[in-house]
């Protein structure tokens, strides 16, 4: 891990630590020229966000996708000084910067005996579900990364408050024992993995491979299905929130238990719709015709 090749890493995340040091006016300053240059040095991103926006909202201009774009930029990066207060600033500070709404709706799930599974998206703020394990016993998936020294650094941040992060790998039967053992479980739907690990179903009206599992999970342990997302404010603050679970789940229809989670997804873009990663290809696949990011 102290190899010459991962030098570079070792600077990234040392500055990602002394930036617990500048006041959050400075950070957010700095998030809008870093996401600046993001935006100008990232043109095939640039063209994957137009493409999502451009099919989730015809109705919006060239003008208005790009302005979207360029706020979502900063607001990545924002998002990286977000992490690093996640991973490393103390509670006090944590306390005073983030507010958690809707914890009443895991205390209610939890009196009745029943694991909760807490549905994440893919928002700059996503890091935030490392914040529930103060509250409660949490455990997450992560895909180990290439990257070892970054893996060991993301880890160690996710476990900091006593959370367990289980390797992808490893299969969803560490998730059910946790679940079943009364842990919190984060699960993460909104990624297109190939029609082979996915149902389609509509986000914002488009067909998009949506990971189905959650259905699985709730009939194998009896856990409700809770949303849960951040907003990162031009304060620097965050506000996360939990929903009530969605009742339905499981439907026995995995398409229409993909279908209640993405209109949570909705939801939550409708809100802060400059926070979703649309830098990601989210209809990479798309049953029986052209990628919509192909050429």
């Amino acid at each position: 891990m102290l190899a010459p090749r991962y030098w570079l890493t070792w600077v990234g995340l040392a500055c990602g630590r002394a930036s617990l040091w500048l006041p959050w006016s400075v950070r957010v300053r700095l998030s809008g020229w870093l996401g600046g240059l993001y935006y100008r040095m990232n043109p095939k991103r640039r063209a994957i966000a137009d493409v999502n926006l451009k099919l989730c909202f015809p109705q919006w201009s060239a003008a208005e996708r790009d302005a979207i774009i360029r706020e979502y930029c900063a607001c990545a990066a924002q998002g990286l000084f977000f992490t690093a207060a996640v991973w490393w600033a103390r509670e006090a500070v944590l306390d005073r910067w983030v507010t958690i709404e809707g914890l009443e709706h895991y205390a209610a799930a939890h009196a009745q005996g029943r694991p909760v599974l807490v549905l994440h998206g893919h928002f700059v703020g996503l890091e935030s579900g490392v914040l529930l394990s103060r509250h409660f016993p949490y455990v997450g998936f992560m895909k180990a990364l290439k990257n070892p020294v970054l893996d060991w650094a993301m880890t160690r941040g996710r476990e900091r408050f006593g959370g367990r992060v289980f390797d992808r790998a490893g299969g969803l039967r560490p998730l059910i024992r946790a679940l079943r053992a009364g842990f919190g479980a984060s699960y993460v739907a909104d990624e297109d993995l190939g029609p082979r690990d996915s149902v389609y179903a509509p986000f914002f009206g488009v067909p998009a491979a949506t990971l189905p599992t959650a259905g699985r999970l709730a009939s194998a342990t009896g856990a409700v299905v809770m949303p849960c997302f951040a907003q990162l404010l031009p304060s620097g603050r965050c506000i996360m929130w939990l929903e009530p679970p969605i009742g339905a789940i499981p439907t026995g229809d995995p398409v229409e238990d993909a279908r209640l989670m993405n209109e949570a997804f909705e939801r939550a873009v409708a809100r802060m719709p400059a926070q979703y990663m649309w830098t990601m290809k989210r209809f990479k696949t798309q049953a029986g015709t052209e990628s919509p990011y192909a050429g």
